[in-house]
């Protein structure tokens, strides 16, 4: 009697070990604010500032297979942005903001769609760098510090050769104040990055 062996296909295999990568993304830094206290009981809010900017970046990772159709990844990336803003307080000053290099690590848990592509969510921590200064007319205040960001989001990752995969994420940095409450004494402000990017990775 012949035994025949089935075997049933790993598809999450295509997303085990180690890779490298690079990225291009657009930055959509969204700035907020609500009873900000500008001093001599004048205050001040808006919504939606925008500072936007192209970024790009490295990355480093390792997947691992859980099942079939599950991975688990761990990665690490560096970026540097161009997003700027540069805003009219009410006549009362005026504000700029720049994003610079910013450096993190994440994790991502997907679920195989096909056999070469997949889709996942991202959680993590990103660090980075912003410029910011106020000017009344008469005195600049300029400052300069790292603030730490919960990111979240989701992306979708393809094979299209032997060791080449491309993979579109959108994700959410929220920053809380990026520090500008303490800053530049003021209250009320919330900074949060929208970040669309497309990605190029080489696995090994």
């Amino acid at each position: 009697m012949a035994a025949t062996a089935v075997s049933t296909p790993a598809f999450a295999d295509v997303f085990s070990g180690p890779y490298v990568g690079a990225q291009i993304s657009r930055d959509a830094y969204e700035i907020k604010a609500e009873d900000v206290d500008l001093g001599g009981g004048a205050t001040l809010s808006f919504d939606g500032l925008s500072a936007n900017g192209v970024g790009g970046g490295l990355y480093v990772g390792y997947d691992y297979a859980l099942s079939n159709a599950v991975f688990f990844g761990v990665e690490a990336n560096a970026n540097l942005s161009s997003a700027s803003l540069s805003a009219d307080l009410g006549g009362l000053a005026d504000a700029k903001i720049r994003a610079r290099e910013s450096f993190g690590l994440s994790a991502r848990l997907g679920y195989m769609l096909a056999d070469n592509t997949g889709v996942y969510a991202r959680g993590g921590w990103q660090s980075t760098k912003f410029k910011s200064s106020l000017s009344d007319g008469v005195d600049t205040f300029t400052t300069k510090t790292t603030q730490d960001a919960l990111v979240y989001g989701a992306g979708l990752e393809t094979r299209v050769g032997a060791q080449t995969s491309i993979r579109v994420e959108y994700l959410i940095e929220d920053f809380g104040s990026a520090g500008l409450n303490r800053d530049l004494g003021l209250n009320g402000i919330r900074v949060d990055n929208n970040k669309l990017s497309l990605g190029i990775s080489y696995r090994f």
